[in-house]
């Protein structure tokens, strides 16, 4: 007796199995896009976050962003939130250093700190 052949789709383990199948490898695709996208391929995003004092006002943050903010390969980086000068003065300023060298950073961070006003300041991964 010859078995006779049934297409995949009428049969239901192999219609399970392909449907498992394709949703395991969009899943995986899922993952790893992300992945790779967003961190292997994203470059460097660093940004130097300078906070200030609590009584810092906005010429405080106008003289910092003035004085060190023309350095070689640094950026300011635009202000988020309340464009108030009343609220955005105890907001931190934040100096994009993508892609700079080490003595471009050191000189940058000595440049902060001469400055009036800074309470401290830290590098972040900016990966919006």
């Amino acid at each position: 007796m010859e078995e006779q052949s049934v297409p995949w789709w009428r049969d239901s383990r192999r219609r399970t199995r392909a449907v498992v199948g394709v949703f395991l490898a969009l899943a995986l695709a899922g993952i790893l896009f992300p992945a790779f996208t967003n961190y292997l391929f994203a470059g460097d995003q660093r940004v130097l976050v300078v906070t200030m004092d609590q009584d810092a006002d906005q010429a405080d943050r106008d003289r910092l962003k003035e004085a060190c903010g023309q350095l070689p390969g640094v950026s300011v980086v635009a202000d988020r939130g309340n464009p108030d000068p009343r609220v955005q003065g105890r907001f931190a300023v934040r100096f994009d250093i993508a892609d700079i060298t080490q003595r471009q950073e050191t000189a940058l961070a000595a440049c902060v700190n001469q400055q009036e006003g800074v309470r401290g300041f830290l590098t972040e991964n900016d990966g919006n």
